[in-house]
């Protein structure tokens, strides 16, 4: 390579270092920005949830004194609200399962746990909300809401429980079949040995309602039938 051509290429990249160097600083300082950026964020999430662990942690030490502490109950509620991290979730669960144990207040229950529903995307957390909010909206009578609450629960290791619950509501709105559906999938599921002995009674249960629905339609069809010769009998012309 001759002299002139190490010059040339100096001269060519001198000069495109000078049209290209604010590019590169540009570039460093960005990239020096989202780093030091995401390390502050980083940090100011854990001191985040530092501080709402020792709240929460300090608010469950005054509800094992007195869980039907009405002040205690909302600061409780008012922690769930004002925080946007995994301790208010947990909070809103705590204070829905005061509300149905001590408080016998299901409504009050139902809304908590539908706000906590939001906060938090974990699937396991949201299963475990799911399933509590559809047994309350079942107590309630809301029996196709706790469906399409149940049907939000897709994860095959809580079938057990998402089906004996839809077998409830299916025995509950005369869904006998449906019902009975509902338990066999859930015994195919492999429950524990209690909740096994208690699907299976509910099962036969459902059974014999079905085997009595079904014998009584028939019964209704026979009726109708007979009835029905009877107008058709009196309908012809007399000879």
């Amino acid at each position: 390579m001759s002299h002139s051509d190490s010059e040339d290429q100096f001269l060519a990249m001198r000069e495109f270092f000078t049209k290209t160097w604010k590019i590169f600083i540009a570039v460093i300082v960005i990239g020096l920005l989202a780093f030091w950026g995401w390390r502050y964020w980083q940090s100011y999430q854990v001191e985040k949830i530092t501080v709402a662990s020792d709240q929460y942690e300090q608010l469950l030490s005054k509800l094992a004194a007195d869980n039907s502490a009405t002040t205690e109950i909302d600061e409780l509620i008012a922690f769930a609200k004002n925080t946007d991290t995994i301790y208010s979730v947990f909070a809103s669960l705590k204070a829905a399962q005061i509300y149905v144990q001590d408080l016998k207040d299901y409504a009050g229950a139902e809304t908590l746990l539908t706000d906590a529903s939001k906060k938090t995307d974990s699937e396991p957390v949201l299963a475990i909300i799911n399933i509590r909010l559809a047994r309350l909206q079942y107590q309630l009578g809301k029996y196709d809401e706790s469906l399409k609450t149940l049907d939000k629960v897709t994860n095959e290791n809580w079938s057990v429980i998402v089906n004996d619950i839809r077998g409830d509501i299916f025995v509950k709105t005369e869904h006998y079949q449906q019902a009975c559906n509902a338990y066999n999938v859930a015994l195919s599921s492999k429950p524990t040995a209690d909740l096994e002995k208690s699907i299976k009674l509910k099962l036969n249960r459902a059974e014999y309602l079905l085997a009595e629905q079904d014998a009584l339609a028939k019964q209704q069809v026979a009726q109708e039938a007979k009835s029905n010769q009877a107008v058709t009998s009196e309908q012809k012309p007399q000879p």
